[in-house]
């Protein structure tokens, strides 16, 4: 029995074993084979396969594809001469915006305007700017807390419009705190923004809005903006909302911005 490499991330619509070529060709539901995904959603989304996948029995192993999928599903395979089709509802394959590397752009948190709401009264905490380009450990002058017990937010408003495509976040355990949960909106209409991520226990991709979980470690973690392009384009800034927090409240020890297209400064 061939496990296959662990599968694929969602349903399988259809099979087809090519003698000639020992290949299998799979179809379905779903976004990437289970041995492509890894902790990140950036990294992700930029090897999925898009309800297609190719197994090759010689090697015990997923062959690589060209392309990042399809943008539909797939539900059955033909074989005209030497040629396997798929046939199923999709229109093109996903080389878009949604599929490329999320996290090759960054904005220049420093070209923008930072303002924290609600931040701690204790010196060398309360300043949003100790989170930005900072590999300092979690102490003073590194991470930016809230004060005890309140809701607040860390507000990023950018010099240029621009479209979001990721935020990372590195959370703060000082004395017991942390963000447990947030909730991003944008800042020129306190609109909520659809977000996901990579549970790291199932290694599939979550979606959140009014709340999305961040775990309390010193690891980065990663959210993708996954609105349509109508919504996040010429977006003015963010609002990470702290609806929940850890210990006597909330903050971050880091934080990165990335965004789709070019970003002049």
């Amino acid at each position: 029995i061939d496990s296959m490499a662990g599968g694929v991330n969602g349903p399988v619509n259809a099979l087809y074993c090519d003698n000639d070529t020992q290949l299998v060709y799979v179809g379905g539901n779903f976004t990437s084979t289970v041995a492509g995904l890894t902790t990140s959603v950036a990294t992700m989304r930029a090897v999925s396969t898009g309800s297609l996948a190719i197994y090759e029995t010689a090697t015990a192993a997923w062959r690589a594809l060209s392309f990042h999928g399809l943008d539909g599903p797939v539900f059955d395979f033909t074989k005209v001469k030497d040629r396997v089709y798929a046939v199923g509802a999709f229109t093109s394959t996903a080389d878009n915006a949604t599929h490329i590397a999320l996290g090759e752009q960054p904005i220049n948190l420093n070209a923008c305007t930072l303002t924290g709401g609600n931040s701690a009264e204790t010196e060398g905490f309360n300043d949003p700017h100790n989170i930005v380009c900072t590999s300092g450990a979690d102490s003073t002058g590194n991470t930016w807390l809230m004060r005890d017990k309140l809701p607040g937010y860390y507000r990023i408003d950018f010099p240029f419009r621009t479209t979001p495509s990721l935020l990372r976040l590195m959370n703060t355990a000082y004395e017991g705190r942390g963000t447990k949960a947030i909730r991003v909106e944008a800042a020129q209409n306190n609109q909520v923004l659809a977000m996901s991520y990579l549970d790291p226990e199932s290694r599939t991709e979550m979606f959140c809005g009014q709340s999305c979980p961040l775990p309390q470690d010193y690891n980065w973690h990663e959210f993708r903006f996954v609105d349509n392009d109508e919504t996040l384009a010429n977006i003015t800034g963010v609002i990470i909302n702290i609806v929940d927090w850890y210990g006597m409240g909330g903050g971050f020890n880091k934080v990165e911005m990335y965004q789709r297209g070019k970003y002049p400064l």
